[in-house]
C-alpha cells in the first residue's frame, strides 16, 4: 500500500512538471503573438517557417529529439526554450510541494509580461488581470501601505530617472503581494542582473520586467525554504 502511494505521488509530480513546462511554452506564444492571436496558428521554425511536426513541439523533449536543429534549414534552435520549460516544470513541482498556489496567478502574469517586454520592449496592461486571483486569495495579507509608498516613490523618481510606467506598476503589484523584505530582495536581485548585463554588454537601457520575473521566481522559493 505504501509503495502504491509513493508511486502515485511521483506520478503527480511528473504530471505537474509536464504541466508547468507546457504552461511556459504556451505563455511564450501568447506574449509573442498578442494581440494577433490565432486559434489556427501552427508552430513553425523561426528561420525557415517550416511547420513543425507533433513530436518537435513536445516541451523539452522535442528539442533533443531533433538535436536542437531544424530538420529543414539546419539552423541551431535557441536552447533557452527547453531551459525555460524545464524551469517552469520545476516551479510547478515546487508549488505542489508547498501546497500553496496562491502566487501562481502572479507568476503567470510576470511570465507573460517578462516575455512581452523581452520581445518588444513594452507590455499590455490587460495581462495584469492574470494576477487578480492572487489578490483575492491573499486579500488578508496584502501590503497596501507599502504598495502605495512604492508607487508614489517610483513616480517621483520617474521625473529624475528613466523609469517605465510598466516597471513601476509591476513593482507595485509585487510590493502589494510580498512583504517588504522579500520585495527589497527581489528588487536588489533584479538590479544585480542589470549590472551583470551592463558590464557584460555595456548596455545602458534595460528591459527590467524579465529581470523582475527571474528574481521573483528565485526569491520566492528561497524565502520559503529559509524561513518556513
Amino acid at each position: 500500500m505504501f509503495n502504491e502511494v509513493v508511486k502515485l505521488i511521483y506520478f503527480l509530480y511528473l504530471l505537474f512538471f509536464i504541466l508547468g513546462a507546457c504552461i511556459i511554452s504556451f505563455l511564450k506564444v501568447i506574449a509573442h503573438d498578442y494581440p494577433q492571436i490565432s486559434l489556427s496558428r501552427r508552430s513553425h521554425c523561426d528561420y525557415c517557417s517550416r511547420i513543425l511536426r507533433w513530436f518537435e513541439i513536445i516541451p523539452i523533449i522535442g528539442y533533443f529529439i531533433i538535436h536542437g536543429k531544424c530538420n529543414s534549414c539546419k539552423n541551431q534552435l535557441n536552447f533557452s526554450n527547453p531551459l525555460l520549460e524545464f524551469i517552469g516544470g520545476l516551479m510547478s513541482c515546487f508549488l505542489l510541494y508547498i501546497d500553496d498556489f496562491s502566487y501562481l496567478p502572479l507568476f503567470l502574469m510576470l511570465i507573460v509580461l517578462g516575455f512581452s517586454d523581452f520581445f518588444f520592449g513594452y507590455i499590455y496592461p490587460i495581462f495584469y488581470l492574470l494576477a487578480l486571483p492572487s489578490f483575492f486569495l491573499r486579500f488578508n495579507h496584502l501590503h497596501w501601505l507599502a504598495a502605495i509608498a512604492i508607487y508614489l516613490s517610483l513616480i517621483l523618481l520617474q521625473k529624475i530617472y528613466s523609469l517605465g510606467l510598466g516597471d513601476i506598476e509591476v513593482l507595485t503589484i509585487i510590493g502589494l503581494l510580498f512583504d517588504l523584505n522579500s520585495f527589497l530582495c527581489i528588487l536588489l536581485l533584479a538590479c544585480c542582473f542589470c549590472l551583470i548585463q551592463y558590464f557584460g554588454y555595456k548596455k545602458r537601457a534595460f528591459r527590467f520586467i524579465p529581470y523582475l520575473t527571474w528574481s521573483t521566481g528565485i526569491i520566492y522559493p528561497l524565502s520559503y525554504l529559509m524561513f518556513r
